[in-house]
């Protein structure tokens, strides 16, 4: 009695590993929108919380004074900050569950400037005196500071449960699944986020003889992660973001253990094999098609071999390294968030006009998705920079270069031999022009 029980139990689950792909994407797949209740008082209440996302600053008094804060104060100060925008986040959510804005609230909520550490408000005299040394970001006694901040870890903890319970709220009710998509990713984004908090408060060095037992810590550090996309590509196999989403997530964590990229697409290969239940659905095709890409450009980097590298630029034109050979080749890495790449571009476009002739090309990469599209055009528009751009993490970049070759800091400017080697990785400002001519064979 008992065996015939575990075979139909175990039946039962082999149907629904089989089916649980397409399940979910069925069920929804004519879901409607929320529906929509519109106030002027929730209009009032989102475009605030809107302002909120990406400025520092609630607070214009205070702020005047963060600089010449101590660690503790500034830390008590952005307390102040993230609780009251979490509490303008709960509080519209709260007030208005039918408005059609509900959903980008709830990716607010999620945002990384809505995080508070939840420090206590009792701290011992020994430890405030601590936490009130100012030290410069990223030195060893900083982190120190960081891992003593102490933690109100029950307040914590109900934060990431209201965050869950939110989460899960949405994701039951008829809201399109793109949006479900993203909002499982937000939730996914914040919990790597505060992991990764942790992780650079160790200050560790992983070289030398504790090398690999770094590499094996990172390994299982992260594991966590990269078990909850796969089962996000599963679930949402019939969408091709989902490619995307796993390329970032590798993409981050690159930034902190990039000997873990290569087992990463090895392993999101594998997995979204033919031996797959949903290999013929559009979003497992994709990510299998992305880590194969992947894979292959990897097999490429080696600064000693003519760099590989094929794209389609914003513009539409269609960029090949390997047509370019016998040119002097400027890859310009940036971000719209690099004031020092911007400014820098008129320079590198009176380069370009005055050797364009003879055989000097430019290419830019942009650190950036596709909703940095417009800031993008308009950036190189006032700027005239008139060489081709390419967004390096936007839906239709099938390989982001930016992650492949770890490019971590900006700007980052390499310059390309005739044979199309790189030949320097500051290529910029006053050393230019010197580069250009002297791989050009013009200063013989």
């Amino acid at each position: 009695m008992k065996l015939k029980i575990f075979l139909t139990i175990l039946i039962v689950q082999i149907i629904l590993l089989f089916t649980s792909c397409s399940s979910n994407v069925n069920a929804d797949r004519t879901a409607q929108k929320l529906p929509a209740v519109l106030n002027s008082q929730a209009e009032k209440d989102f475009k605030n919380i809107d302002s909120l996302k990406s400025y520092f600053c609630d607070y214009p008094k205070e702020c005047e004074r963060y600089e010449n804060s101590t660690f503790l104060e500034k830390r008590r100060f952005e307390e102040k900050v993230d609780k009251n925008r979490v509490q303008l986040a709960l509080t519209f959510l709260k007030s208005y569950p039918n408005d059609p804005r509900y959903y980008e609230v709830l990716k607010f909520f999620f945002n990384m400037n809505f995080e508070p550490r939840f420090v206590t408000e009792k701290i011992s005299d020994s430890l405030t005196a601590f936490l009130s040394i100012e030290n410069k970001s990223k030195t060893k006694s900083y982190y120190q500071q960081l891992r003593a901040l102490p933690i109100d870890v029950n307040a914590r903890n109900k934060w990431l449960e209201k965050g869950q319970e939110l989460a899960a709220k949405f994701l039951k009710s008829n809201a399109p699944l793109e949006q479900k998509i993203e909002i499982e990713i937000a939730l996914l984004g914040r919990d790597f986020r505060l992991a990764l908090r942790q992780y650079k408060s160790l200050d560790i060095q992983k070289k030398g003889v504790e090398a690999d037992y770094w590499k094996q810590f990172d390994k299982h550090y992260w594991e966590s992660f990269r078990l909850r996309m796969v089962g996000l590509i599963d679930k949402y196999s019939e969408f091709e973001i989902m490619a995307t989403y796993m390329e970032q997530l590798i993409a981050l964590v690159a930034k902190f253990s990039p000997h873990l990229v290569k087992p990463y697409w090895e392993d999101f290969l594998q997995i979204t094999d033919v031996n797959h239940p949903c290999f013929n659905h559009k979003g497992v095709r994709a990510v299998h098609e992305r880590a194969k890409a992947n894979l292959k450009a990897l097999k490429n980097v080696d600064d000693s071999k003519p760099l590989e590298m094929a794209f389609t630029a914003i513009d539409g034109s269609k960029i090949n390294l390997a047509n370019m050979r016998g040119k002097v080749v400027l890859i310009d890495f940036w971000t719209v968030r690099c004031a020092p790449c911007i400014k820098e571009m008129p320079h590198v476009q009176a380069m370009y006009d005055k050797y364009r002739s003879q055989g000097f090309e430019v290419i830019g990469l942009v650190g950036d998705d596709d909703t940095a599209k417009e800031q993008v055009l308009k950036i190189i528009k006032k700027q005239s920079a008139s060489w081709p751009q390419y967004l390096d993490k936007g839906k239709d970049a099938i390989v982001s270069y930016h992650s492949l070759y770890n490019i971590r800091s900006y700007p980052t400017v390499w310059l390309l031999n005739k044979e199309g080697i790189i030949v320097d990785k500051n290529a910029r400002g006053v050393r230019l022009e010197p580069l250009i001519r002297l791989h050009l064979g013009l200063d013989k």
